[in-house]
């Protein structure tokens, strides 16, 4: 039988060896978690519940075209589109497949609110999370043609007129619908909001004259207000921006109208996933935003790449999806 003076001998040798392996691993520039890695066979298939040319769809792409490219990844990654049901398509998809290594989900807000929306239980708290890596502010547009020159012209009209101006956004629920609510309750007016499938089918739609605003991303709103398509009102953003294309186009807060509100993207894997294939692709993800491509086209398309990966991103989903709730609770969006 071992002495007391062993043990404890021991124990501090067992102490010093798993702090002499965390030091290896982030002198090796990764973390603890990333330590046990394990690659999935292939291919895999990245799903989405956006249309193509919707921003998840977009920003997806670009990964998987990175990944390729740089050979960042060498198993034969390919993009899925199963839209419907504001993205419950894919996220029901992805759920049913439980511990499906060649699998992803791309996480966009309506995988947050749908199930909020429908009360059904939460996506984030039964996939496993990869990576929170891109964040986007919103631009509020109106037609080119139109009376409103300001956010207070727009919304003077809308209390003379409740309802009678229409938005077109993404998904009933969507970051563009509470983006409206949010707008509806600061400044004390009611629209009427118009759910399309995508964003990119809620600009089409905007495009044709159909409604009179709807929201885009900067990057998606550039050149539609610079081609005279469009005429910005304002960012819902803390400040302005400081490239020169946008600097002339104000805040709805330093305008009276308290609306800070974004997107961001994520990614997250089924259900019973192995962690060894989750740091796999944490890792993977962490590779992509760190390469020029990717900080070049964040400059080129005005977003930011805040990286969350592994149990830092699992709490970062559910901060947001607590904020969303919120808000969806308080505009009478949210199902009990």
């Amino acid at each position: 039988m071992l002495s007391k003076d062993s043990l404890a001998r021991r124990s501090v040798l067992r102490a010093a060896t798993a702090t002499l392996a965390v030091t290896l691993v982030s002198l090796a520039g990764g973390s603890p978690a990333l330590a046990q890695m394990k690659a999935p066979k292939g291919p895999v298939e990245i799903t989405t519940g956006s249309g193509p040319g919707g921003s998840p769809d977009v920003i997806m792409r670009t990964v998987i075209k990175i990944m390729t490219e740089q050979k960042i990844v060498d198993i034969p990654v390919v993009m899925q589109n199963r839209t419907g049901g504001s993205h419950s398509n894919a996220y029901n998809y992805v759920l049913g497949k439980k511990g499906d290594e060649n699998l992803l989900l791309t996480l966009a807000s309506p995988v947050f609110t749908t199930p909020i929306m429908q009360g059904t239980p939460s996506v984030i708290d039964q996939t496993v999370p990869i990576a929170g890596f891109i964040q986007s502010e919103l631009v509020f547009m109106v037609q080119p043609n139109s009376p409103f020159r300001t956010m207070k012209d727009f919304v003077e009209a809308a209390k003379k007129d409740p309802r009678k101006l229409r938005i077109a956004g993404a998904a009933s629920g969507g970051t563009d619908h509470l983006a409206t609510a949010m707008i509806e309750k600061a400044a004390g007016i009611r629209l009427t909001y118009v759910p399309y499938e995508s964003g990119s089918a809620a600009l089409a739609s905007f495009l044709g004259g159909n409604v009179e605003a709807t929201f885009g991303t900067l990057e998606e709103g550039l050149p539609v207000f610079q081609s005279n398509k469009s005429r910005p009102l304002g960012i819902l953003s803390e400040k302005r921006r400081p490239e020169a294309s946008y600097a002339n186009v104000p805040t709805l807060k330093e305008q009276g109208y308290d609306v800070v509100f974004g997107q961001f993207w994520g990614v997250s894997a089924p259900p019973g996933t192995d962690p060894a294939i989750a740091a796999w692709w944490e890792d993977k993800f962490r590779k992509v935003v760190a390469t020029k491509t990717w900080q070049d086209g964040l400059k080129e398309k005005f977003q930011r790449s805040d990286f969350y990966g592994g149990a830092a991103a699992g709490e970062y989903f559910k901060k947001e999806q607590a904020t969303f709730r919120a808000l969806m609770e308080d505009v009478g969006l949210a199902k009990k």
